[in-house]
């Protein structure tokens, strides 16, 4: 109590004391048209580059653009469009302003016309939801599944502490699309405790795509899409870096990551990334007791290069990632009674766990690789064409909690219970024109073959699946509106061979589609703006969904697909208004999805005994639903010196079939935050101190009576940051610090597929610091 006490003394004391001193502001705007020296005709489309921070946009078709949220300070602006000359323009900024940015006319000869092979992209008429750099610095360590929990909307499926998937809208998995540098994410990614294999630290730019995006991505990018991207390579010559060093007290975790890349003088047309990470902690700690066996180990490598002329470019990119995670132990019990026990006391057998750093069995080890290929080509000013190949290589390795054999006892080696093995080699070409009569349009066609193999205990089949996708859409862009439709084709042919029985069979499955989409964007205001967007999606059922047959090891259930599954077809209208002021932003999405055959898993009620021991059996369901809800976000700038940020959503689901609730939806849930800047001094710039509230009710919109455990109760947890930024001669230091289940709350979360078992995590203080590095700037 008295510690607590000291904590909110303190607390009060750091909030309320910068009222007193003059705080550094960041909320300015730059506002601007670009036009010609020559004709002075302003210029639509054209490429706006601020340097430092690097923010790209590009100007509406009456050349204006807008920078928000900027500090005071000196900027530079380049400015890109075709037939002019590459500008960069110095501007002081004091408080906000309009400018009006001339460029000099060049040749319209094309071969002498340095065509900006870095594309800005046309606003979406999906909602896209992005990490910002503050978000983006206080993630760093955690996986991609805790990151994108701080955009509106997204929540986690969780299987313990450290194992989280994002889900969006209540849909994850294979409704929800991952795009790692531009190439969809493929692995073992049936199993709910498989999070992306991704390594965060690659990424500056982490986005969500919310609703029906199947046309320009596949037909099953049905709640959305996430974007996990890097920066684009170095156009300018210099070799910077960056080194980040992060640590978590709670599991005595601690990670290091360092990114070097650079541009030659002499090879102005080539450019080189290399960035590399290291990750280990131990047992997770709740209020009262260790989690055995819940560390984990990562190693991680990616590299680029890329090479770009005037009409071309080429980039090749490739990146390992390396994991092995501990499975808690309390999720597997030996025998039936102990089971019973453990669910209805819901607390570990082995609660009297110690930490340790050690991985024992049961245990995942998860390799997987990718390898990218990309060429674009510019035919003129407005049609361009692009040509991209992946391959992506995918090991998952699955240890039993088991005796070992007398062969594994001498030998020391142990061999995994199940091995999988998948490739899947991805090919797009996609041919994109440009503000022709004020349409633009894409056009492109995909394919994708994969390969699966296991060894060991059988839970998914061998199979062979090939896929293959065209679309076209369509934008018309109005001053005040625009609007897009589009149509996608796709055919999936899958190939399934496994024993049933003792007797080896092979099973033919094909599956094809058509998918509808439409939507707009309505700018009645510089100020706001209203997308709305509606169509159709579908995916085929996976081969887990369809021969699943086992023990899933990692969630510590027995699992059983039906093979009779047929296409699961969703229909969706998703519409969003943003509002941006000085003062507030506001963003409210509100969406419905009605699917026929959603395809899920649902508690049967029993437990199995195997020789692996006891678990609760599930079973694979086709239902007609309804999935729908609202996100909501805000910010309000009080003054100079607070603001409040706000979040929440809402999300429902309805089984018609059963005329029941749909299980496993997220609870309703809320956050406000308190921010104060704190007083910049010539060492310490951007600082601040937050203060983070999240509510998490109880779900009480569930089936009765039919899971294992009836819904937690609901939670409150709350949290502390503090950050700035230190100039130590001429080396910048990004430093965050934070607390998190600060009151060290013993809390469930529905979405936890170890709540059954086990409380979730306790207090954790967290370290981040962040080194930018320029070895070598020719400016």
């Amino acid at each position: 109590m008295r510690m607590q006490l000291r904590l909110h003394i303190l607390l009060c004391a750091l909030v309320f004391a910068p009222t007193i001193f003059k705080s550094q502001t960041c909320n300015l705007t730059l506002r601007g048209v670009v036009q010609d020296e020559d004709n002075h005709e302003t210029l639509g489309f054209a490429v706006v580059k601020l340097l430092l921070p690097e923010k790209i946009i590009q100007t509406n078709e009456k050349g204006e653009f807008s920078f928000e949220n900027l500090c005071k300070g000196d900027y530079q602006i380049m400015v890109q469009h075709v037939g002019c000359k590459d500008t960069i323009f110095n501007i002081s900024l004091s408080k906000s302003k309009s400018v009006l940015l001339k460029l000099p006319h060049s040749l319209n000869n094309l071969e002498e016309v340095d065509i900006m092979d870095k594309r800005v992209e046309m606003k979406k008429t999906q909602t896209l939801d992005k990490l910002s750099e503050e978000e983006m610095q206080k993630t760093k360590g955690q996986s991609l599944g805790e990151a994108l929990k701080n955009i509106s909307g997204v929540t986690a499926l969780n299987t313990g502490a450290s194992i989280s998937k994002p889900m969006l809208h209540g849909m994850q998995g294979y409704r929800l699309l991952i795009l790692n540098n531009g190439i969809r994410q493929e692995g073992q990614q049936w199993g709910n405790e498989h999070a992306p294999e991704i390594d965060p630290f690659m990424a500056k730019k982490i986005s969500v795509i919310k609703g029906v995006s199947a046309i320009r991505y596949g037909s099953d990018a049905i709640a959305g899409v996430v974007l996990v991207e890097p920066n684009e390579l170095p156009d300018t010559v210099a070799m910077t870096g960056e080194v980040n060093l992060v640590g978590l007290s709670n599991g005595r975790s601690g990670a290091v990551s360092g990114m070097l890349e650079g541009n030659f003088e002499k090879l102005k047309t080539f450019s080189w990334r290399v960035q590399g990470s290291l990750k280990k902690g131990g047992n997770i700690k709740t209020p009262d007791y260790y989690l055995n066996n819940t560390g984990l180990e990562e190693k991680n490598f990616s590299a680029a290069l890329g090479y770009h002329k005037k009409r071309w470019g080429v980039e090749m990119y490739y990146s390992r990632f390396n994991s092995d995670i501990g499975i808690f132990k309390g999720s597997h019990i030996g025998n039936l009674t102990d089971l019973n026990n453990a669910l209805k006391l819901g607390k570990p057998v082995d609660s009297l766990a110690s930490f340790s750093y050690v991985l024992a069995s049961p245990k995942q080890s998860v390799m997987h690789e990718l390898m990218k290929g990309e060429a674009h080509y510019h035919f003129s000013p407005k049609w361009r064409a692009a040509l991209q190949y992946a391959r992506q290589y995918n090991i998952r390795q699955e240890y039993d909690l088991r005796r070992l054999t007398t062969t594994e006892k001498q030998t020391g080696i142990v061999l995994p219970d199940m091995n999988l093995h998948i490739v899947s080699q991805t090919a797009d070409a996609i041919l994109e024109h440009d503000n022709i009569k004020s349409f633009r349009g894409m056009f492109g066609a995909s394919y994708m073959h994969q390969a699966n193999t296991y060894t060991g205990r059988f839970f998914v089949p061998n199979y062979l699946s090939n896929s293959f996708g065209m679309f076209a859409t369509e934008r018309y862009v109005m001053q005040k509106a625009e609007f897009e439709i589009g149509m996608r084709y796709d055919e999936k042919h899958l190939q399934s061979y496994f024993y049933e029985g003792k007797i080896w069979t092979g099973h033919d499955r094909s599956f094809q589609n058509f998918t509808y989409n439409g939507g707009m964007i309505w700018k009645p205001r510089t100020d706001f703006n209203v997308f709305v967007n509606a169509g159709s999606a579908w995916r085929a059922p996976a081969p887990n969904e369809l021969y699943s047959n086992g023990l899933h090891q990692g969630a510590g259930t027995i699992e059983r697909g039906n093979a009779n599954f047929v296409s699961e077809k969703c229909y969706n209208v998703t519409a969003t208004g943003i509002y941006k002021s000085k003062k507030l932003n506001a963003e409210l999405t509100a969406y419905y999805n009605r699917f026929r055959n959603y395809i899920y898993l649902y508690p049967s009620g029993e437990l199995e005994l195997t020789i692996r021991g006891a678990f609760p059996v599930f079973l694979y369901r086709q239902d007609n639903v309804s999935i729908s809800g609202i996100d909501l976000k805000t910010e309000y700038v009080l003054n100079n010196f607070f603001s409040f940020i706000a979040k929440g959503m809402i999300v429902r689901g309805w089984n018609y079939s059963v005329n029941d609730y749909l299980i496993y939806m997220p609870s309703d849930r809320a956050e406000l935050n308190l921010k104060t800047n704190l007083p910049s001094t010539k060492m310490f710039t951007n600082s601040y101190l937050q203060i983070n509230n999240q509510f998490v009710a109880k779900q009480w919109r569930a089936p009765k009576n039919v899971d294992f455990a009836p819904p937690p109760d609901a939670y409150y947890l709350f949290g502390i940051e503090l950050a700035s930024e230190i100039q130590i001669k001429k080396q910048k230091i990004r430093l965050h610090l934070s607390a998190t289940n600060l009151l060290n709350q013993r809390y469930r979360e529905y979405l936890d597929r170890f709540r059954y078992f086990c409380d979730a995590a306790g207090v954790s203080y967290n370290l981040r610091i962040t080194l930018p590095l320029i070895l070598y700037d020719k400016k």
